[in-house]
């Protein structure tokens, strides 16, 4: 790389620049288990703010690559009313939470 000035006579300089790639992002997150299922008591209304579950993932990528953000994309509830009122999940932990009042026998699935 060189620089110069302005100036009668210009002046300059050169110096060697040596740009290192640290990561690509060419791993995809994975989670520990390919499926989980989670048997829960039914909560009273008051306990809605505990977790139900925390699902866990890693990234093989370094630094901002490797950074996992978690989030609800889909799932059902037997044709009733969906998932996405039901659950919130954490972002940034994976800790899912029920929203309302879980049905008795109920069964809820959820894509993360």
């Amino acid at each position: 790389m060189t620089i110069s000035d302005n100036g009668v006579p210009s002046l300059s300089s050169v110096t060697r620049v040596v740009v290192t790639v640290a990561d690509v992002n060419d791993e995809q997150p994975r989670f520990l288990d390919l499926q989980y299922r989670v048997r829960v008591p039914r909560l009273p209304a008051s306990d809605l703010h505990l977790g139900v579950y925390r699902v866990v993932a890693y990234d093989r990528d370094v630094g901002r690559n490797a950074e996992i953000e978690y989030s609800i994309v889909g799932g059902n509830n037997r044709g009733k009313r969906g998932v996405e009122h039901r659950f919130r999940i954490d972002s940034r932990t994976g800790m899912i939470y029920a929203e309302e009042q879980l049905e008795r026998n109920g069964q809820y699935d959820l894509q993360v």
